[in-house]
């Protein structure tokens, strides 16, 4: 049994492929897998991809921040056309919108049309993130799972939820299962985007924060307390 039966999931970068190479098809296929269990479930699910192994303004720190950030964006629509060419070729109904700012052979965002497909339910990918600088991808998945109308928001990353301090650079960092919205925003926690967190916030769209492995996504989808919860 699962507890939600309408869901967004936001991918990061690296579960594509590492920072600056080739997209890793075994990785992808990975994704595909959850996805198709989902589906099977009878889940309803959104996607998004981070652009985190293409271009990140918290990696790079310097340059022009708009190009840095629409590198980013464009980045994601490397990631969608592998998840899209893979789902289809597992047999899996799929829909891809990007947002107005970015161009691509999709066709651009219309809540009607995919929302339409969401119901249906088709995979619905959404690539370019928000389509805008100084915004991240963490941001449009919370817009996307509202006008969706999910239940939650996954952000499956690859650290398994969020630490008191950075886990990878402080091995003294504790692992925060559960956290208020106010308190994570306070604290200035930066796993996730503080802008996304007070979207949330506002409509009362719990965030699950988990590590990207296999059955993982499923897991927190049945209700299992896997990472860390905002709400």
């Amino acid at each position: 049994m699962v507890k939600y039966k309408r869901i967004l999931v936001k991918f990061s970068g690296e579960a594509f492929g590492q920072k600056g190479g080739k997209i890793d098809l075994n990785s992808v296929g990975q994704i595909v897998l959850e996805l198709k269990k989902l589906r099977q479930d009878g889940v309803k699910v959104a996607v998004v991809s981070g652009g985190g192994n293409v271009s990140r303004w918290k990696d790079a720190g310097k340059g022009n921040r708009v190009a840095v950030d629409y590198k980013g964006m464009n980045g994601t629509l490397q990631n969608v056309g592998a998840l899209e060419a893979a789902l289809k070729k597992a047999g899996v109904p799929v829909s891809v919108y990007v947002s107005f700012s970015i161009n691509s052979k999709y066709p651009h965002y219309s809540y009607a049309k995919a929302k339409k497909d969401y119901e249906s339910g088709k995979i619905v990918i959404f690539a370019g993130g928000t389509g805008y600088p100084f915004f991240t991808t963490d941001t449009a998945a919370v817009s996307k799972s509202l006008e969706m109308g999910a239940e939650i928001f996954i952000k499956s990353t690859k650290v398994s939820g969020l630490y008191t301090a950075d886990p990878i650079k402080n091995p003294q960092a504790k692992l925060i299962k559960k956290i208020s919205y106010k308190k994570l925003v306070s604290d200035q926690l930066k796993v996730i985007d503080s802008v996304a967190v007070s979207l949330a916030w506002e409509n009362k769209l719990p965030i699950r924060i988990i590590k990207w492995e296999q059955g993982n996504v499923v897991k927190a989808v049945k209700g299992e307390n896997l990472g860390s919860l905002v709400s």
